[in-house]
């Protein structure tokens, strides 16, 4: 028969009658089917092919090379979408060049920016959120009463956000790259390994758009007004998609919390279900929109370099963690402690507790709703990528 896994720390909560025995099975357990998921999930996507130029054309048979740049339009044209992996040197490749030259003249390819130093740091987020997870259930058991769970926040949360500072930071310094290299774009400046290919590439422009003179202006214009615009296609600066990416490791963390709790009265197991998933979802997506945002503001300032810039990002770090121990207190401590009776002296019953927890988590599940909810794209060109891509430059 079945048995439960063993429980050895035993913690009392913020409320006197709150005491659980801590599993970290469901921590372990998330963190390991996180990691085999991005280790073999590629898999199960059998289905998805990608065309990936340098990779996808040979280099080292002159005959299948050419064979292989005349069929690049054929590839667009079966693909649902041009995915750029965007760096600063991007816009002086001509190889680079000529592959956007293809998509815009093909006309009805979406064109998808990936700014690839945002999202590496994103991928340090999500380790950071990975880690935080497992020194939360730690500091459970040495940080006790009432203001556990804020503390908790406020501390563990200051490094986390000032990391998404500083991708603010980055992210505002790539978007005014990226404009530079659209008002500065010429053709005829870009690099090429081999310089016998560029003759047969500025010839094949020319094709299309008539003359190199008139695809600089294109660029300059109709896909710079594009791209630039799409840059805000919601409120906040960063998809949600890629929020819930980096902070979903959080999640075995609540399901640890609501599992050691399971001998609770079902108010109590209810408040932190509502409470747990809204922080996932909402809360901790939220407030690293507001990171990042925040981050993006102080770039544009004078003193946005060197030590300001690291002074800057821990305090946007610590003004972000605290209004998150702030919602810990009031969404989390709070309807908790009036399930369990504390407020009962006021005239507050228990059973209030539920709609109070309801009531004030919806409001972080309709401000992600505000900050996240896609606003009207220009036609053909989004800025950051999906997994669904297929040709990628």
């Amino acid at each position: 028969c079945w048995q439960e896994l063993p429980r050895i720390i035993i913690v009392r909560g913020e409320i006197p009658e709150l005491e659980w025995a801590i599993s970290f099975w469901e921590i372990a357990g998330g963190i390991a089917t996180a990691r085999l998921v991005h280790a073999l999930g590629h898999v199960f996507c059998r289905r998805m092919c990608c065309f990936f130029d340098f990779a996808s054309i040979c280099q080292n048979d002159p005959e299948l090379k050419a064979a292989g740049i005349a069929n690049i339009p054929a590839f667009l044209r079966d693909s649902r979408e041009f995915v750029v992996l965007w760096d600063d040197q991007y816009f002086t490749r001509l190889w680079c060049v000529y592959e956007i030259a293809l998509a815009q003249f093909a006309g009805n390819i979406p064109i998808r920016f990936l700014p690839m130093n945002v999202y590496t740091l994103l991928v340090r987020g999500h380790l950071y959120w990975c880690a935080e997870s497992i020194a939360w259930c730690l500091l459970l058991v040495f940080q006790p009463g009432v203001w556990r769970a804020p503390t908790m926040v406020a501390l563990l949360g200051v490094a986390g956000f000032a990391l998404q500072a500083f991708a603010g930071r980055e992210l505002a310094r790539l978007h005014a790259k990226l404009q530079d290299q659209f008002d500065n774009f010429d053709v005829r400046n870009t690099e090429i390994t081999l310089e016998s290919d560029r003759t047969q590439l500025c010839i094949s422009i020319e094709e299309m758009f008539g003359s190199l003179d008139s695809f600089n202006d294109k660029v300059r214009t109709t896909l710079k007004s594009a791209v630039m615009r799409s840059l805000t296609g919601q409120h906040a600066a960063i998809p949600y998609w890629a929020m819930m990416w980096q902070t979903l490791l959080t999640m075995p963390f609540v399901l640890t919390m609501i599992s050691s709790a399971k001998h609770l009265p079902i108010a109590a197991r209810a408040l932190q279900c509502v409470s747990g998933v809204t922080f996932v979802c909402c809360v901790l997506p939220l407030c690293s929109a507001a990171a990042i945002g925040l981050g993006k503001r102080f770039a544009a300032r004078a003193l946005a370099a060197g030590a300001w810039a690291v002074v800057a990002n821990l305090v946007i770090g610590a003004l972000v963690s605290s209004m998150l121990a702030m919602w810990a207190l009031f969404v989390w401590v709070l309807p908790h402690w009036i399930g369990f009776g504390g407020m009962r002296r006021f005239g507050v019953e228990d059973w209030l507790a539920i709609p109070l927890s309801i009531s004030l988590n919806s409001f972080a599940c309709m401000a992600a709703v505000w900050a996240f909810r896609p606003q009207t794209q220009s036609a053909g060109v989004v800025v950051e990528s999906s997994d669904d891509g297929e040709s990628s430059g």
